[in-house]
């Protein structure tokens, strides 16, 4: 299980919903979101190994791709509800 933006997503739902994809972009979105929250669910033990190193670069590099990843799968989350609201999933 994963918490995105508040919300529990498990791996299974996401790996249901590239099964239910019609086409290759579907399937994309989906691959994608998977992977991007699979990351999520490990940064923080990078910032936590980076901090105990005493290693502040590593750290600001670590929280920096956070944000990134973070925005990305909200623009990946956003597009597959609007795949779900035009019927093409």
């Amino acid at each position: 299980m994963i918490i995105f933006l508040g919300v529990e997503i498990f791996q299974e739902e996401i790996f249901f919903m590239q099964k239910l994809c019609l086409n290759d972009n579907c399937y994309n979105i989906a691959k994608q979101l998977t992977k991007k929250l699979e990351f999520l669910s490990h940064v923080s033990r990078y910032i936590e190994d980076a901090q105990k190193s005493k290693n502040s670069q590593a750290e600001s590099v670590w929280q920096t791709i956070r944000a990134g990843e973070e925005k990305h799968a909200e623009m990946l989350r956003d597009l597959i509800i609007a795949e779900i609201k035009s019927n093409k999933l």
